[in-house]
């Protein structure tokens, strides 16, 4: 009888112990799910947004404004454009108008493209169907991946640039609050992009690969979108720090960064003041 009650004890413990760890791990994965438009693309749909730009190095901030509008429809998805196909302030807005967006029920797909944040490097890097949210994903999921390696001269130096971007399911959440203005039903996603930037030099008649730019991320983005709405902010956070022994040995060389910052952090946050839906 004894031998009877601890192998019923040891069971229930087991599955007293079992049970507690799939309740966690349902805590941890738990996410609402979402079905719906959460950009509405039709035609002539506009969203206004106040936009602020902080340089988190000099503390200045500037402050404008982006009206984002879809233009028009094709085979393969809309386009949007901003200001009146002008430059974009938000760097979501940027992203959001670079190339065709198509939508599903959960879904939201890019085949825009993504500048590298830092100057004096110019290169785009396509989007090939990057997902930039997908509402039934669980908080924390990997949506798109994309990695590459391309090369440019700099001022007679051959530069070397690698990357990986990013786009990651954040949570869903049943309300957000923007500018005093209560929203509901709310996705949420990231967009990060990593690179790492080296270049050769020659010294007493060696040729040597040097790292100007060690592997770092240079730019995040938060995106929330509101059912039914669109876009109601996003916050985008870019920066970068050079390698100082090699802007060092450049300088020596006589190499003129004047035009590339050894290091720079800015927040750009948008924010939805206004909105019209066809």
């Amino acid at each position: 009888m004894k031998l009877t009650q601890s192998t019923l004890l040891l069971f229930l413990s087991l599955f007293l112990f079992n049970c507690s760890d799939d309740s966690d791990d349902s805590e941890i994965n738990n996410q609402i799910q979402f079905s719906g438009e959460f950009l509405p693309l039709s035609i002539d749909n506009q969203w206004d947004y106040d936009v602020e730009n902080t340089n988190n190095n000099t503390n200045e901030t500037t402050n404008s404004q982006d009206v984002l509008k879809v233009e028009s429809e094709n085979a393969s998805g809309f386009s949007l454009s901003v200001n009146d196909n002008g430059v974009a302030n938000g760097t979501m807005s940027g992203i959001l108008t670079t190339g065709d967006l198509s939508l599903t029920e959960t879904t939201l797909v890019s085949n825009g493209t993504i500048g590298l944040p830092i100057d004096g490097f110019d290169f785009n890097i396509v989007l090939d169907n990057a997902l930039l949210y997908n509402t039934e994903a669980p908080n924390g999921e990997l949506l798109y991946t994309q990695s590459g390696t391309f090369t440019q001269d700099f001022q007679g130096y051959p530069i070397t640039i690698n990357y990986s971007l990013f786009s990651t399911q954040l949570e869903n959440l049943e309300n957000m609050e923007v500018l005093g203005v209560n929203y509901d039903t709310v996705t949420s996603a990231n967009i990060s992009l990593e690179l790492s930037v080296s270049t050769e030099v020659s010294v007493f008649g060696l040729t040597q690969t040097i790292s100007l730019l060690d592997t770092q991320n240079v730019l995040s983005v938060d995106a929330f979108y509101a059912k039914d709405i669109g876009l109601i902010t996003a916050n985008a956070n870019t920066g970068y720090s050079l390698n100082e022994n090699t802007v060092t040995i450049l300088q020596q060389l006589g190499v003129d960064l004047n035009m590339l910052p050894t290091n720079t952090s800015i927040l750009n946050t948008q924010e939805l003041t206004s909105y019209t839906l066809q």
